[in-house]
């Protein structure tokens, strides 16, 4: 094997890994909405915040499962596009948690490290 298949190989897998988190985060988020909202940095102290932090982590699930499917069955040039799509999921996580005045910067962060972490495999796996 030389180096790119190596590379292609590892970024596909780390793309796999990346949805079966996302898929993994949403479960925690259809079993405890109000823990999931906390995390997420919007407080669920109405039926309103819960019922759409169970639907955001629907929404994790479906694109876990997805970004899985694509890496179990596509070249990598088309798992590099669908988890660049799907970076935008986070991206607008942020921009929601921003738009809703949260200013702690630890709120931030998972949804940083997740729109990282999707670019920069797609990124890998668009180049090689």
């Amino acid at each position: 094997m030389d180096g790119v298949e190596f590379m292609t190989t590892a970024a596909v897998w780390a793309a796999g890994a990346l949805g079966a988190a996302f898929a993994l985060i949403g479960v925690v988020g259809v079993a405890a909405p109000e823990f999931a909202a906390h995390a997420y940095g919007i407080p669920a102290d109405t039926p309103g915040t819960r019922s759409w932090a169970a639907a955001a982590a629907w929404r994790d699930i479906a694109a876990g499962a997805a970004v899985v499917t694509v890496a179990c069955t596509s070249p990598a040039t088309t798992i590099g596009l669908v988890l660049l799509a799907l970076a935008l999921i986070p991206l607008g996580d942020v921009v929601i948690v921003a738009r809703h005045g949260i200013r702690d910067g630890r709120t931030y962060l998972p949804h940083l490290a997740g729109l990282a972490a999707a670019v920069a495999v797609a990124a890998v796996l668009l180049i090689l």
